[in-house]
């Protein structure tokens, strides 16, 4: 398979306008047209209050994909999207504006915690002193730390979405997922989602390959990287069928909540203090 984009817009309402129910069908019907998602399940998020939709889609082979907002943008504040290609390694986010869009390229997720399934003695050292892992239950540990890491975000299911795919799925739950797959706030991760930067820096290896060094043989069972609450990304030994072994391999399940990009916070902090005084 080949150009399969994996999309996630949000579209943000004007000050004192929301976007309702069937105004969110007409969008969505504009951006899937007659091509539909390539190979990327549709899934539509909205705000109570209207003020956001969020549709994951994939934009491959539907070149009329952004036109919506070519011919609507006045009717609405800005839009942004995260945006996946399998070819690449990292996602990338654009903003479309009233003058045109603009692409900020790579940026940053953030996590706040990091839980490590495996023997005390292959913990990490962290270098930070005012920060040190806790027990978590039985084999597991935790500490509380700051960071942050670039990925990619892969939610092709071609069994599930197939080439053309017009079926909208509204606010599904977060559920348990086949085995290997990590549940996200819109589909299952199930693609290996290497992390390309990382900060700690510290902590990067550990995720790659769940040991230190060369240490193979003291490889943890699972790393979890957490913000408020929500597995973000998971480390774990996973099995390849069609190799019939297993692997080490991440999944990533980042959304709009950890998404760090400096233009996308300042842009929707705007877009709220104007909501909020209108």
């Amino acid at each position: 398979m080949s150009n399969i984009f994996t999309s996630f817009l949000r579209v943000i309402s004007r000050p004192g306008r929301s976007i309702g129910r069937d105004e969110a069908v007409w969008i969505i019907d504009r951006v899937l047209n007659e091509r539909g998602s390539y190979n990327v399940p549709v899934v539509v998020r909205r705000t109570d209050d209207g003020s956001l939709l969020d549709i994951q889609a994939g934009c491959g082979k539907n070149p009329g994909f952004y036109d919506f907002w070519e011919d609507h943008r006045d009717q609405y504040a800005c839009m942004w999207e995260r945006f996946f290609d399998d070819g690449g390694f990292q996602d990338t986010i654009t903003h479309f504006g009233q003058e045109g869009e603009t692409r900020h390229g790579a940026f940053w997720y953030g996590f706040d915690e990091v839980r490590v399934l495996g023997a005390a003695d292959r913990l990490p050292d962290l270098g930070m002193p005012s920060v040190s892992w806790e027990p978590d239950g039985d084999g597991a540990w935790r500490v509380g730390v700051t960071g942050r890491y670039q990925t990619g975000n892969d939610r092709t299911d071609i069994e599930k979405a197939g080439p053309c795919s017009t079926e909208v799925e509204w606010d599904p739950p977060v559920m348990d997922v086949a085995p290997g797959g990590l549940a996200t706030p819109t589909t299952p991760s199930y693609w290996n989602a290497e992390i390309m930067g990382m900060e700690p820096d510290g902590l990067h290896g550990f995720v790659e390959r769940g040991y230190h060094g060369s240490a193979r043989e003291s490889r943890v069972e699972r790393v979890e990287l957490l913000w408020r609450g929500r597995v973000v990304h998971r480390a774990q030994m996973e099995y390849d069928a069609q190799l019939d072994e297993y692997d080490w391999e991440q999944r990533s399940a980042d959304d709009w909540d950890n998404c760090l990009s400096p233009d996308y916070l300042a842009s929707t902090r705007s877009a709220r203090q104007l909501r909020q005084h209108t």
